[in-house]
């Protein structure tokens, strides 16, 4: 039985996977990188230190990895964060879990603040029980720890009892590392086969789709 889900927030609930990307490629612009949208936008979920090793490889990185992360959440916010629009029913999906006992836990790549602007923008600051960042962990996706932080605000429920949502492979990956088993949204913009072979167990179009088939995709013991 599914005591608690976890939920990414970009790509999965909040339509901002482009907008991440276009920023990223204005960053690397900014310091000599040409790197185009459709490769950058592969990496889109990723913790920004591996993102950015595997576009320009671990050497260049050295050089301007932390001034290519501030330039691009700098530009992100400036440019795109206000056109950023939440999925269709995310509130209403929350309020449904809500009332069944099922508690919420938000595990993001992005940094404190913009969970925090995510959770007002979606409306679902009191829907949820606890929320975790890239400013909790040392390593994010495609590594565990966001996902482990997370399960510690869900304090004796156990991980066959939770199930992961998100929308990128690195969700996937990064759970299954501590045995947590993870459902995709498609909305992201990754191509099924992609999280497939990721190794999500189902897969939805969005958080209306996955509203009008609950609670039928949490009885994930008949499909994973």
């Amino acid at each position: 039985m599914i005591k608690a889900i976890i939920f990414d927030l970009d790509g999965t609930l909040v339509d901002s996977v482009d907008y991440h990307a276009k920023a990223w490629v204005k960053a690397f612009e900014k310091y000599g990188y040409d790197i185009p949208f459709d490769k950058v936008r592969q990496e889109i979920g990723k913790d920004s230190t591996f993102l950015v090793e595997d576009l320009i490889g671990a050497e260049e990185a050295q050089k301007h990895k932390s001034e290519l992360a501030d330039y691009h959440d700098k530009y992100y916010q400036d440019n795109f964060l206000d056109k950023v629009k939440p999925f269709p029913q995310v509130k209403e999906l929350f309020e449904a879990i809500k009332k069944d006992g099922i508690k919420t836990v938000l595990a993001s790549s992005a940094k404190k603040e913009m969970v925090e602007h995510y959770k007002e923008l979606l409306d679902i600051k009191d829907l949820v029980d606890g929320a975790t960042s890239t400013d909790d962990v040392d390593k994010s996706k495609p590594e565990p720890e966001i996902f482990q932080s997370a399960l510690k605000k869900l304090n004796d429920i156990d991980v066959e009892e939770v199930i992961a949502i998100g929308d990128s492979p690195y969700d996937a990956i990064a759970a299954s590392k501590i045995g947590l088993r993870t459902i995709a949204v498609l909305a992201g913009g990754f191509e099924r086969e992609t999280l497939t072979r990721a190794g999500f167990i189902a897969i939805y179009q969005d958080p209306a789709d996955l509203l009008d088939n609950y609670p039928k995709f949490l009885d994930i013991d008949e499909i994973g």
